[in-house]
């Protein structure tokens, strides 16, 4: 899931956890405000990984 990617110090854009190891994600985009790096902690990590694959699952299971 996480394998060679780096954790940092920081705030978790999902719970707002600060000063936790966090893993970017990518960049969020806001039509106001541009763009930004999106970093989340481990539990949201986890957490989005499960909604994800929610929704493959359901994807497929509509096919």
């Amino acid at each position: 899931m996480t394998a060679g990617r780096e954790w940092t110090i920081g705030l978790c854009w999902r719970c707002e956890a600060e000063d936790v190891p966090v893993l970017w994600l990518g960049s969020a985009h806001s039509d106001d405000h541009g763009h930004a790096p999106f970093h989340t902690c481990e539990p949201c990590v986890r957490r989005i990984e499960e909604l994800i694959a929610d929704h493959v699952a359901r994807r497929y299971a509509a096919t």
